[in-house]
């Protein structure tokens, strides 16, 4: 029974395998200028925008720190880009 169990997971982890690995999405057309501007924006490559780098964004931080951490990381930053808050 242990043996048949066994076989039957190891079979299933071969065919279904690929269709749960991770994989990174695409990134949309027009990403790669946000991204280049967060870069620009991150002075301490620390990967968010924190202290003195938020003061360009300071005006609209309840609109862009959507998790309220006091921060502003990449993905918000992209989200408030596409939403227009970030030009």
């Amino acid at each position: 029974m242990k043996t048949t169990f066994t076989t039957a997971l190891v079979a299933f982890a071969i065919i279904a395998g690929p269709a749960f690995a991770q994989t990174t999405p695409a990134k949309p057309a027009g990403d790669a200028a946000v991204e280049a501007k967060f870069k620009a924006a991150d002075k301490n490559s620390n990967g968010a925008l924190d202290g003195a780098e938020l003061t360009a964004y300071k005006a609209d931080m309840a609109k862009i720190d959507t998790d309220k951490d006091g921060k502003i990381s990449l993905a918000e930053f992209t989200a408030a880009a596409k939403s227009g808050v970030v030009k």
